[in-house]
């Protein structure tokens, strides 16, 4: 969950309630980032019995008022499968496919992968569903993205089918790991606030550049994690 605001915005006390795990209520951390995340799960069926598809609340106080238990609203029919599915992803550097431990680190790397089958533009013009592409470096701290959500204008949308990484983000010899997420969107207006609820798949690739490590990284032999969907590695 999270809170979008205003670059000059203040948003303080934010709290998120709603059933299952969230009964007892979240509270959101002070700052500019207001973002929380539930444990992990690992199946549909098991998130949603932790937080059902039902409705939860929104909490938070600005300058121009206090926003108490704004409702937001997870609707699908049972049964039905929201989530994006797998996708494939691949590799090249100068129009060549590359594999993903032959890096060339002088040379932009573009990321591509299969449609985003359920994607499609939004009908009230808010969002339209998006795509998301990261990299991270051996000790889980992002080094590129593709763009957010509202405030990037150039940010991925479900036509994309690639993203480039320049090469000054590479560095010989180093692991590095990417992130690929397709969020199937549902939006929605509540007193001038907008809403966006968010059914993702995330796909992950590590990948290693060619060359001598000249930085001296010091990199654990596996990268730490640079999101909570990576359960096979621990964080920094």
């Amino acid at each position: 969950a999270e809170v979008f605001k205003t670059e000059s915005g203040t948003v303080t006390n934010a709290s998120l309630s709603g059933p299952g795990a969230a009964a007892e209520g979240f509270k959101f951390p002070e700052g500019d980032i207001l973002f929380l995340a539930g444990p992990r799960q690992y199946s549909i069926e098991a998130l949603t019995e932790n937080f059902p598809d039902s409705t939860y609340y929104f909490s938070f106080d600005t300058p121009d008022g206090d926003i108490d238990r704004m409702p937001v609203s997870f609707e699908r029919d049972q049964g039905e499968l929201r989530n994006p599915g797998p996708i494939e992803v691949s590799l090249s550097q100068l129009g060549l496919p590359i594999e993903p431990d032959l890096i060339n680190p002088d040379e932009d790397l573009t990321v591509s992968w299969t449609p985003f089958s359920k994607g499609s533009a939004d009908p009230k013009g808010i969002i339209d569903d998006m795509i998301y592409v990261m990299m991270g470096n051996c000790m889980g701290i992002e080094t590129v993205h593709s763009g957010h959500a509202i405030s990037n204008l150039d940010a991925l949308t479900y036509q994309a089918e690639s993203f480039t990484i320049p090469a000054g983000k590479l560095f010989p010899g180093q692991p590095f790991q990417l992130e690929i997420e397709h969020s199937n969107m549902d939006t929605n207006e509540w007193q001038d606030i907008e809403q966006i609820i968010t059914y993702a798949a995330t796909t992950f690739l590590d990948i290693h550049t060619l060359g001598t490590d000249s930085q001296n990284t010091n990199c654990p032999e596996q990268p730490y994690a640079m999101d909570g969907g990576q359960t096979d590695r621990i964080r920094p």
